[in-house]
């Protein structure tokens, strides 16, 4: 067993079913879209309870949207967008594009 976090993950991803890892990556993206809306929060000086207010979303929908505990829909993440004048856009890696080309 590896001393190194990110070791100790990749040996329990090496070791996981396809479901389980689908689902390790389902985990990681509601990680990356409530990580980005924190970021984005925080740069525009907004408590959540702010945004809630600006958005019409609950300020506990938006903590567990953060926390990455939450799947939200487009709708929810427009709404959210709009104060903090950002916008929803899809964009794929480089390696992404390539690989579905290939």
């Amino acid at each position: 067993m590896s001393d190194r976090f990110e070791d100790f993950v990749a040996e329990i991803e090496h070791a996981a079913t396809p479901e389980e890892r689908q689902e390790l990556e389902a985990a990681r993206a509601r990680y990356r879209i409530g990580s980005r809306l924190l970021q984005q929060r925080l740069a525009a000086g907004l408590t959540q309870k702010e945004l809630a207010s600006a958005s019409g979303v609950d300020q506990a929908d938006i903590s567990r949207i953060e926390r990455g505990e939450s799947n939200p829909t487009t709708e929810t993440l427009d709404a959210l967008a709009r104060p903090l004048g950002v916008t929803l856009d899809l964009v794929a890696e480089p390696a992404a594009v390539e690989s579905v080309r290939d």
